[in-house]
This record gives structure tokens, sequence and C-alpha cells, in this order.
């Protein structure tokens, strides 16, 4: 009953979903030609086997070729690469978790990212491998400092006996730019493993001769001192969607492209960072959640990236110093495509610097979307293209009821943590009756392209049109177990149907 409550809701305020039609690859003119800092998808919802915990799946490295070698994808060393957590709605990070990877090659004088037979995460024929670090800071009032207390594991069996430092311990890294100063910080993970690429079956042999690819690849999973876990390394890349017929003017049949099924993104890869954390370490009160009521059910998740304002050329990237200079954020994604299809070309870049507390700038472009133009002159569909309230409310303050902090307009993707996951889940969310989808968080299953087709045509507001991009599903199958995402298929029999 309540999920029919909360869909009655949107249809009698015309609340849209964001007006997005795939993932964030390229979005940017600047992103387009730094891939390694472009934020592609952030995923975050409850998982029905961690209840109690906030899951956030986040990819970088849009289009990753698993046969892409010599010198396969990796994260870069030179950027710094966040999950930020907004509690209380002012689109200010409350608690960031901070991710810093550091490049190994074992054997300089081989061409080979990896010998034959690699058996584990540390085997020495894995010849080019990374490592990370991950810092959680804590602003202003926004969360509890003391949860993540206690030293991350210096030597946990698997993991690189390389450099340690800081263990367990507070400190300050540089002048934040954020707030004039970080309230606390602590190093939560060192030295972990980023799971490997799957460069083929020779160089990671299945059973009998070794445990396989994904076995290995799972090492790579590691505990926080607080609860929860962490993953970071090459995935399949979870997002479905119709790219080509998208970007080609939204070239899309009318109702549907039904038996048409084209997933562009189907066979490539991405890096992905899967974060699951405790909610008492994302909660304003620092406290689990009771019910979808509570004053500290919802939170904000958005992912970012920065760089240094100056790189010295030839510098090392594994040096935590560098050139000295202040790091800038380069990128940043909460709600799918924004950037893509409602912010214009002139200031797709200028908005990939700023913070979400500052999209009240970007309010225009909610309620006057180019998008809702464009398919009236496409398919005569009587789009409002003026005074999308609605669009303001469901993508930059939340809905009233379900997902809503605060009356600020910022681009989070805002999670009720307190709404029980769907055992049945509906890939059309909200739209579909499940409130526990999108957009309330964003499931991995959650088809975000048909139901926003589909709202923008006014599916809140009495005009049920069954507008669809094709794919209905990844072409994996997701997990029910962490890390969630399957891997990519290998080097060797790498495909990218078409």
């Amino acid at each position: 009953m309540k999920r029919l409550a909360i869909v009655a809701a949107l249809v009698a305020i015309g609340v849209a979903v964001p007006l997005s039609l795939g993932s964030s690859h390229r979005e940017a003119p600047l992103t387009s030609i730094d891939p390694t800092a472009d934020d592609t998808d952030v995923y975050a919802f409850t998982a029905p086997e961690a209840q109690h915990s906030l899951t956030v799946v986040a990819n970088w490295v849009p289009f990753e070729d698993p046969a892409g070698g010599p010198n396969f994808y990796k994260f870069d060393p030179k950027a710094r690469y966040y999950i930020n957590i907004d509690n209380n709605g002012d689109g200010k990070p409350d608690v960031r978790y901070r991710f810093t990877f550091k490049d190994h090659v074992r054997n300089p004088n081989s061409f080979l990212y990896a010998f034959p037979g690699v058996k584990s995460i540390t085997d020495p024929n894995l010849n080019v491998y990374q490592t990370y670090d991950v810092d959680r800071l804590v602003y202003g009032n926004g969360g509890n400092d003391d949860r993540s207390a206690g030293d991350s594991r210096k030597h946990r069996k698997g993991h690189h006996k390389g450099r340690h430092h800081r263990k367990g311990k507070h400190h300050r890294k540089g002048r934040n730019h954020l707030r004039g100063g970080v309230r606390s910080s602590r190093e939560v993970v060192e030295d972990a493993f980023v799971a490997p690429n799957n460069v083929g079956p020779k160089t990671f042999p299945n059973p009998p001769d070794g445990p396989g690819y994904e076995a290995i690849a799972k090492q790579a999973i590691t505990p926080l001192p607080s609860g929860g876990r962490v993953f970071a390394g090459q995935r399949d890349d979870p997002f479905f969607v119709d790219l080509g017929a998208t970007f080609d003017a939204i070239n899309i049949d009318k109702p549907g492209r039904q038996g048409k099924v084209v997933d562009d993104l189907a066979g490539y890869g991405v890096h992905s960072i899967v974060l699951q954390v405790p909610e008492r370490d994302v909660t304003k009160d620092g406290e689990q959640v009771d019910s979808a009521n509570a004053k500290n059910a919802v939170v904000g998740v958005w992912a970012s990236t920065e760089r240094r304002r100056v790189q010295v050329a030839g510098s090392s990237s594994n040096d935590d110093h560098g050139s000295g200079n202040d790091w800038v954020q380069v990128s940043r994604l909460g709600e799918p495509l924004i950037n893509e299809l409602l912010i214009p070309l002139g200031d797709k870049d200028y908005w990939n610097t700023q913070q979400p507390s500052g999209d009240s700038q970007f309010e225009k472009y909610y309620e006057s979307p180019e998008l809702a133009r464009l398919l009236n002159g496409l398919f005569g569909l009587g789009v409002q293209e003026n005074n999308r309230s609605d669009m303001v409310t469901a993508l930059l303050t939340g809905v009233p009821g379900l997902n809503q902090q605060a009356s600020k307009p910022v681009d989070t993707i805002k999670l009720n943590l307190g709404t029980d996951p769907s055992p049945n889940p509906n890939r059309l969310g909200v739209l579909g009756g499940d409130t526990a989808g999108f957009p309330n968080g964003r499931r991995l299953t959650d088809d975000v392209v048909d139901i926003e087709l589909r709202v923008v045509a006014g599916a809140l507001i009495g005009k049920d049109i069954p507008l669809g991009d094709g794919p209905v599903a990844n072409d994996k199958p997701f997990s029910d177990q962490f890390p969630y995402l399957p891997a990519t298929n290998s080097g060797f029999d790498s495909k990218i149907p078409k």
C-alpha cells in the first residue's frame, strides 16, 4: 500500500525522474580526453544481504576493451577518487572516502602484464599490479569520526608488503578546499590490492591448473576496520543502453525499440570501486537507521575525481607530494547523465568543477530541458517544455515522503536507507510501484533509460507512452553477493557485440 501511495503522490505532483538516456561516458569535452578521471556511473542502494549498510558502486574509465593490452586499463595514481556522502541535504560532503592508487612493476625488463600461470593476487607472475589506500574524511558535524577507529590490517594474507604509514591514526593532508578544514581524517585501508584485468585463461588458468580469474579477483575484497568492505578493480560495465540510437538525435522508434535490443556497452569493462559501510558511519547522528521516517534516513551520494592544479612533467606517479599544488575537482557524478543531456556544451566542463551545493545555478536547465523540445520535434508528444518544477523536485530536492533531505537543490543520488529492499525488484523503480528503486537511490538493475523516456513523455501526467531504447537488462547477470558486478570477458575471448 505504501508503494502505491508514493506512486500516487508522484503522479499528483507531476514528479519526473532525470532526463538521462545512458550512463555518463564521455559526457563533457575535457573528461572525454581524460578517461581515467571520467566518472561513468554511480549506484547507491541497500543490498538485501547487508540491510544496515550503504552500498555504493562507482565506476570510472569508459569503454574498456578487455583485449586492450599490452598496457591494460587502470586507475590513475596521479588522481584522487572520491565517494561523497551528504547527510543533511546542503550539497556538501559530510563524509568522504578518498581513494589513492599506486603502480607496481615487478620486472620492468618484460613487456608482459603478467606471466602465465597466475594463481593468486600476490603471485609473482602478476608483473603489473596496483594497490590503493582509503582515507575516511569527516567534515563539520557530519558524521561520527570514531566509528572507524582501529588499525587497518597491515599484512592481511594476500596483501602487498609495501610501505606503511599512519596506521589507524588521525591525520590531515593539505588544505581542504570545501569547508576550510577536515574535522578528522583516518586511513582505513592501506596497500590493498586492485583486482587485475582479466587478460585470459593462460594468464589466469581455470581449474584444475589454477583457481580461475574470478576467484583471484575476489581476493581483492578488503574488510574495513569499522565493519563493511571495499573492492576496486576491473568489472563488466553494468549499464545497459543503446547509445548509438540515443545520441543519433534520440533516434528511437515510437512507441519503443521492442525486438531491437542493442546494448552498446555489452562486452566493455570499467574500473569500479564498490564500497559497503555501516549506516552509522554515514548518518548525521552516527546511528543506525530505524525506519524510513527517521530523521537520519536519507543520504545523498555522488562520486568525484581530483587532479593537481599543475602537474610537473616527469614527476613520479606514486609521489604523494608531487608538485605541492592544490588539488582541483575535474569530474563529478550523482544522478545519471545530467551533464550529458541537461547541461549545455558551454557549461559542461564548468559543471564538473562545481560542488552539488552550488547546483541552483543550473536549475534553469531542469526547468526548461532541451530534451523535451527535441522529443516534441521528433515525435509530437506534447511534452511540457517550460516551468518543469517537477524535475527540480525529483532531481535536485528529492521526493517528499520518499527521499527528500532538504529544500535546497543539489544533484546527488538521494537514498532513503530506511526503505526495505524489494524482494521482487521492478526495473522501472518507483514508476513501476517499487519504492526501493530509482529515483530512491539507484540499483544495478534499474532501467533508468526506459523510466526517464516514459516520464519525460508524460507518464506522471496522464500520458502512458511506452518509450524505450531496447535493452532492459545488463548483458551479464549481477551477483547477489559483494561486489555484485560480474567480471568482464577475458581479453583472450573478448567480444564487443553489435
